[in-house]
């Protein structure tokens, strides 16, 4: 009996009477075959197999299977499944989503304060129009959250996240920080195996947004700040794009503010 006889007999065994599901079965034995194939090539020890399972034991118990899965797959997802003809490229959502931000109709998210010196201020402005059409779409809201220009989330008061509804003409204007990137996994199991690895693990500096209609999300996706020192190596695979990239430019006369612009085509059917 050939090694892919046993691999085959192994996986398909059923225990009677138990349907189970087939897709689940046809991915599981698909993840299999191809694991064993990297075994194979490398050579892997059963040591080495152990090490890799005690760090998954690791991840596990601190909780962040979901984020390495997302790092290494969940732009690979999104390409592969996302309905994106004309339209802006879908994101990863991330862990610091807050479906609770306030609304500001102005779009404002200091909210009409005067931020310190050292905050450089960011104004993004741009339409929501349909991917198919090209038609403004008048009720759509803008979601926004990012970290702030120290790199860091807000994630008690939620400060710089809002909701930000468009005008008749499918137009908005956002009032917010420029961020920088960041670290978030220094003191965890995945930062341990990019320090194993010889690889970082920062973030090029984004902003997240969700285009809403209604209680629908259209869009969900990630804006990234150009010359960021990470644009070329962010350690989320395959997260960054030059369509998704936006350049900030100063704004004349006024010191430490910049300005750009985004348009979102959304799939509306």
């Amino acid at each position: 009996m050939t090694d892919q006889q046993i691999t085959v007999s192994r996986i398909g065994a059923e225990i009677p009477g138990v349907e189970g599901d087939p897709r689940l079965k046809a991915i599981y034995a698909a993840i299999v075959d191809r694991m064993k194939e990297v075994v194979r090539e490398f050579e892997i020890t059963q040591d080495e197999l152990h090490v890799a399972g005690d760090f998954l034991n690791r991840l596990g118990q601190a909780g962040f299977c979901r984020s390495l899965v997302d790092v290494a797959l969940a732009m690979t997802s999104v390409d592969a499944t996302a309905l994106v003809a004309n339209g802006t490229r879908p994101n990863l959502e991330g862990p610091f989503h807050f479906s609770g931000s306030k609304i500001y109709p102005d779009g404002d998210l200091f909210e009409g304060k005067t931020p310190p010196a050292d905050v450089p201020v960011l104004t993004l402005s741009g339409r929501v129009t349909d991917a198919a059409t090209g038609a403004a779409i008048p009720d759509a809201v803008l979601d926004f959250w990012q970290a702030d220009h120290d790199g860091h989330y807000d994630r008690v008061d939620h400060a710089l996240y809002g909701r930000v509804p468009v005008d008749g003409d499918g137009r908005y204007r956002l009032r917010t920080t420029l961020p920088k990137d960041y670290s978030d996994h220094d003191h965890d199991p995945i930062g341990e195996l990019f320090r194993a690895m010889g690889r970082h693990n920062r973030r090029c500096a984004h902003i997240h947004a969700k285009v809403w209609l209604g209680d629908r999300c259209l869009l969900t996706t990630q804006l990234f700040i150009a010359d960021n020192p990470y644009l070329d190596s962010d350690y989320v695979e395959g997260a960054v794009s030059p369509d998704l990239t936006i350049s900030p430019q100063p704004v004349p006369g006024r010191e430490n503010e910049l300005e750009a612009s985004f348009d979102f085509a959304v799939q509306t059917a």
